[in-house]
């Protein structure tokens, strides 16, 4: 090779790895590292086996040693401010920032927002997140510790908070947990074609009939995740539904997933699946003219509409910890206010410690 390894060398490396990784599924594009001796003989060979660990192949006085060892990052934080421009990955594109940071602040408020639906032109958002840098680069988004996002006009709060227990959730101004018993859209991101109607023109019958869900047009193989933790009820073929998943959320509660293109792995009757668990992919099987989700929810056997069901919070903060939230709520308000909406979006470099001393970066069009 270019690199002038022997064949009975990269044969040994395969074979002192395999224990803790194969070298023989190499990915193409990924970093990799070799130090030689100066006779020739191999004294270090590393290869990033994703973003957070790499392996490592160090000679020895015992021969040739392979470990697995995490990255070390450099993490910072920053504070984020943008207006919606077409969607939420437009927008932070346009800002220079990755689709990584749009999944996560749609799945932050996931409860109270379904961005699949809901968006529009001139909402904003604050955000407050880490940013991992290795060599003084950029590679990857680490925790979101609070956020606020204006949408038509009322503001949705998220801060972070974790107690003495260890236990990490998002809370509203008001201390109120974000995260409800179900989410309010199993998509991350789609586009609504048809509502939950008690008369429908059926699109492929031709004839009237309720129609009692919401259909979420998305591409063939969108994945679908569980809106909330329960047991799989039905996972298979359904009628007009074609494949379908149903889940059981106690006693209350049932959700319903039809025209799914497949299952994911594991999905099959009796199975636990947690909130958030990706169950399946869009698809057009059954009665459908094209790939969409058909979305459905029971209250205690009864058909309700997806878009109008109201979820209290499931984990509510325990008055213990209320003053301890309190104080780092005001934190985070004091950073996030520093952010208006003046220019089209803003970047500001964070120093929590010494918040005078952060730098501030405006980037406009």
């Amino acid at each position: 090779t270019a690199y002038n390894l022997p064949q009975e060398m990269g044969q040994q490396l395969v074979a002192v790895t395999q224990p803790i990784y194969n070298l023989k599924k190499l990915i193409v594009g990924n970093r990799f590292e070799l130090e030689k001796l100066p006779d020739g003989t191999l004294k270090m060979f590393s290869y990033a086996v994703d973003l957070d660990k790499y392996v490592e192949v160090s000679l020895t006085d015992r021969g040739y040693k392979a470990q697995m060892k995490p990255f070390e990052y450099a993490t910072r934080q920053e504070l984020i401010a943008g207006t919606i421009r077409g969607s939420l990955f437009q927008t932070l594109n346009g800002m220079n920032e990755g689709d990584e940071l749009a999944l996560e602040m749609a799945e932050t408020f996931s409860y109270d927002i379904d961005f699949s639906t809901e968006l529009q032109p001139g909402d904003h958002f604050k955000v407050a997140v880490e940013k991992q840098h290795r060599d003084g680069e950029f590679v990857k988004y680490g925790r979101i510790l609070a956020a606020e996002f204006s949408n038509k006009g009322k503001v949705y709060s998220a801060f972070r908070f974790t107690d003495s227990e260890g236990r990490s959730e998002f809370y509203d101004a008001r201390g109120r947990a974000l995260r409800r018993n179900l989410l309010k859209s199993p998509l991350k991101f789609s586009r609504i074609s048809s509502k939950f109607s008690r008369q429908r023109l059926h699109p492929v019958l031709g004839v009237f009939r309720p129609h009692l869900g919401v259909d979420y047009s998305a591409p063939t193989g969108t994945p679908i995740y569980a809106a909330g933790s329960g047991r799989v009820a039905v996972a298979g073929w359904k009628n007009g539904f074609g494949k379908f998943i149903q889940i059981q959320h106690g006693s209350e509660f049932s959700t319903m997933y039809g025209h799914l293109s497949r299952l994911a792995a594991g999905i099959q009757a009796g199975e636990k699946v947690q909130q958030g668990q990706l169950i399946g992919y869009v698809g057009a099987t059954g009665l459908a003219t094209g790939p969409h989700l058909d979305y459905r929810i029971t209250r205690k056997g009864v058909f309700v509409n997806p878009l109008g069901v109201k979820f209290q919070p499931s984990v509510p903060l325990k008055p213990e910890y209320r003053l301890a939230f309190e104080a780092k709520k005001q934190e985070w308000q004091v950073q996030l206010a520093r952010l208006d909406f003046a220019s089209p979006y803003q970047i500001v470099a964070m120093n929590m410690t010494a918040p005078s001393q952060a730098a501030k970066l405006e980037k406009g069009h």
